[in-house]
Order: structure tokens, then sequence, then C-alpha cells
């Protein structure tokens, strides 16, 4: 196992690409930009949701599909917990028929798409002095990379550990894509892993060289161990499901699961800094076979896009009901969901669920006194959509391209506006290394970071507790009360740990 290091790129050209699933590969000097899009499935049947009435039996309605003799059907999953049962089949004839078997409430298509938000990743270079060095008044002395990380001052975290609360007996449950689980920062406090992704394994394994999960996880709950970063709840422990495969594609199914298996095995909080844009309208699914119009089934979306809804609420609101409080990033497209009316991101707009903001500073690479709370130029917004905000990063067009030094790494100015993490990995050399990610996915793990540290001030806390402290604890930056780029409020933990 090898420690985590800065690497240096061959040359400091960085570009911007936009990047749909499979359109590309990554290279580590490439400023990626990734967009959730609707895919179709490929080189596998089409999923389907069977959502059963409130207190139906399973059983029964299992056994009816089984005789449905559909076009190679396959029963793979029940929960009867949610009332729902998971099937593949490319019969387009499917749904019609199973809407007829008793105490089916509805049939919807499993929609596969990739979640991967868009935000923007950079891998640091070598640093040209010691980054244990430079101390930027920085009052985290243990790890010699936070004066990196302004984010953990954007919400307070070190005033919340000065009080005690450092996240001790918190779970937090990551749900994302593969995760590098030999990484030192995060290992120690990793308790449970499980993958939903047939083919693939929990161990990131992408083309890419960047863990979007382990990034999250790092910004959450990195160890404090005087190497590296430090997590805003460094003594919370981890639960790592993954819920997409390493190229960011995955199933709504997997998202239900995701929630539901955290929520039964002990997670205090589940963090998605993922999302998928439902559109609201009717469109072809051609089950990945554009050439063979056979298998082509219309989603249409007040029945199924509508229904696919129902089955994710199931899933939070059982979560929520567990105690276990749910967050997600609001994505990263800058649209305002108060008024966009053709689509709307999940699972942040799912019930039970905080939706979090993206915000940062403008020139930090510059003046470290500057201010945190821009909101973001990518991030979604709405008085109806946002709950908080949360530091996610932030950049200006054009690129800030001066170059400046800090904590002893000479980059570009605006890399150094973005969150600074764990999250690379050179599979070749087994090599781990340092970066900075800007997105509300990173947003959401800082908030998720901030409700753990009340989870392990309050153990049997609720989620409607959660939300109260938060609303009370919260700064009010950006229009007075709610507004569309902070929602309630600001996260604060030094304030929020105070309740």
């Amino acid at each position: 196992m090898k420690r985590n290091r800065l690497l240096a790129p061959a040359f400091p050209v960085i570009m911007l690409m936009l990047m749909t699933i499979a359109s590309c590969t990554k290279d580590d000097k490439i400023l990626n930009v990734r967009k959730g899009v609707l895919t179709p499935q490929q080189h596998q049947d089409r999923g389907f949701l069977i959502i059963a009435k409130e207190g139906a039996k399973l059983a029964g309605i299992s056994e009816s599909l089984t005789k449905l003799r559909v076009k190679d059907f396959k029963l793979k999953t029940a929960n009867q917990e949610l009332g729902l049962i998971r099937v593949q089949t490319p019969d387009p004839s499917f749904p019609e028929k199973a809407r007829q078997i008793a105490d089916v409430q509805s049939v919807v298509v499993d929609v596969v798409m990739n979640w991967r938000l868009p935000e923007k990743t950079f891998r640091a270079s070598k640093p040209s002095q010691p980054v244990a060095n430079a101390k930027l008044n920085n009052p985290l002395a243990n790890n010699p990379f936070s004066p990196l990380q302004w984010g953990l001052q954007s919400v307070k975290a070190p005033q919340a550990w000065a009080k005690g609360y450092r996240g001790r007996g918190a779970k937090v449950a990551v749900l994302d894509g593969g995760f590098l689980l030999e990484n030192p920062e995060i290992k120690p406090n990793i308790i449970l892993t499980h993958n939903f992704i047939e083919g693939e394994e929990v161990q990131y394994h992408g083309i890419e060289g960047f863990s979007h999960g382990t990034h999250v996880a790092g910004t959450i709950a990195a160890i404090d161990d005087a190497n590296g970063v430090v997590g805003v709840a460094p003594d919370a422990k981890l639960i790592l499901v993954k819920v997409l495969n390493d190229a960011g594609s995955g199933a709504f199914s997997g998202i239900i699961d995701g929630i539901f298996y955290a929520s039964n095995h002990g997670a205090d909080v589940i963090n998605m800094s993922l999302g998928g844009e439902l559109p609201r309208k009717t469109y072809t699914d051609d089950n990945g076979t554009p050439d063979d119009p056979s298998d082509d089934y219309v989603v249409q979306y007040d029945r199924d896009v509508k229904d696919l809804i129902i089955a994710i609420n199931r899933a939070t609101l059982y979560a929520t009901l567990r105690g276990t409080t749910i967050v997600a990033a609001a994505g990263n497209d800058a649209y305002n969901y108060d008024v966009e009316k053709r689509f709307i991101t999940y699972p942040a707009a799912a019930l039970g669920v905080i939706s979090i903001a993206s915000n940062g500073p403008l020139g930090w690479g510059i003046n470290q006194d500057t201010s945190l709370y821009l909101p973001s130029i990518f991030t979604n917004y709405g008085k109806n959509f946002i709950s908080y905000g949360a530091p996610g990063g932030n950049y200006s067009i054009p690129l800030n391209t001066q170059i400046v030094t800090v904590a002893g790494i000479t980059y570009y100015e605006y890399v150094f506006d973005f969150i600074f993490n764990i999250g690379f990995w050179d599979e070749a050399t087994n090599e781990f290394s340092y970066g900075w990610s800007a997105g509300t996915s990173m947003a959401a793990p800082h908030a998720s970071a901030v409700i753990a540290l009340l989870y392990g001030k309050h153990p049997r806390i609720s989620p409607v507790l959660v939300e109260l402290i938060l609303r009370k604890s919260s700064n009010d930056y950006g229009a007075p009360g709610k507004d569309p780029f902070f929602g309630n409020g600001q996260i604060n933990a030094g304030k929020a740990v105070s309740y």
C-alpha cells in the first residue's frame, strides 16, 4: 500500500472539455465537465419497476408476473418493505400485461442514466516546497494539506472541533460509483461496503483515474492523522455503497436499493453526490438497440416518469422514518428550478431529501481573506428546490489563469477556488494522489459531514430535529430569508453543535 502523494502532470496545460458517457477518456491534465444525461441501457434488457399497492403481498404478484409469458423475463428483486419488484425483459408488451395483475399500482421503466454531475476535476502538481511548512495562519496544525481546504473554514468545522465534536459515533453512507478502498486517508474509517453494480466491484477501476466517491468520502471523513487532508467529521465512520458503475451510469433502482440498504445498515446520514434530470415529457427508449424498433418503448411522462418518482419517494420516506437524514447535490447546470419546467433533478427533489447548492470564493489563490460565499457559477438554484448552501468550489468565465503559489503549490489561480481532497489513483503503479474538484457533489458532503457532527453529539436525533437545528444555525447569506442560492442558509458546524 502506498501513501497519497502529489503527482506532477507532464506540462501545466489545462483544458475544458464536455464529456458525456463513453464519449472520451480523461487525461490527468484535463479539467473535465461530465454531463448527467439520460442514456439508453446498453447490452442488457430493459428493466421495469412494479409498484405494488400499499400493503399488498409481493409473493403473489411475483408469481403472476412469471406467468405472463413475455420474452426473456427475469425476476430480479422484490422489496416487501417498499412494495417494489424489479424485473428485466426487452418485451415492450410487458408493462400493459403486468398492469392487469391484482394489487399492481403501476409499472414503470427502470430508467438508466448517467448520474455523474458535471464537476470539474484537476490533479495537483508536485509542490515546489514542503506543504507542511506553509501555515497560512491555519488552525488545523495536524494535517499539512489542510491549508488548501478552505471548505473547512466555510462551514466553520474548526469551531465545532474546538467544542469537542468531530463526528464520533456517527455513520455516513456515501452512495456513489467505485471507491479507493485502500486509500489511507479513509481506510480506517470504512466500516462497511456494498455493491449494486453487476459485473463490477466496490473498488474503483475507472479509466479516468479519478474516484468521485473517494473525493466525496474524504471530504466527509478523511482521518486526522498528521498526513494530507482532514474531513469535516474525521471521527465519523463510512458506509460505502456503489450504486453507479465506474463511468457514472446506473439504473434508477440502484439509487433506491442503495438508500434502502444504507438505512437498514445503520447509516445516520446518506450522502448522494449524484443527480439525473428526469424529463417532464414523453420520450422513446430504444433499449440500446437503435436499429431494432421491435423493442422500442414509449416512456410516458404522466405514467412512467411520475410513477418512478413515487418509487424513489417510497425509499427516501422509508429511510427518513427510520431516522436517517438524506442529503443530495442540487446539480451543476445553473438551472433556476423556480421557473424550469422541462425537467427536474433527482434525487435532490425527492421527499425528505436535503438539497444542497454550491458556493465558493473567486480569487482565493490570491487573497485567502476573500469571501467564501459567492454562489457558484454552475449551481442549480431555486427557492422551492434548495435547502441549504455549502462549499463546492467556484470559477469565473474567463478563467483566472494568473499563476499563484498557495501552500507550496504553484498553479493557475482558479484551481485553488475548487475543493481539495483525495480521489486520484494510478492503478498501474497503485499510487494515490490529491487534487481539486468543483461541483455541488463537493458541497453535499460538507453538509452531510456537519450533520454527522450532530449525530455524534445526539445519537438518537431525528431528521426532523436535524432540519430544525440546521435552520436555526445556518448563516443567512444572499437575499434576506430563504433565497434561491442558499435556501434556508449556509451550513455552519460551529453554531449547529451548540444546540
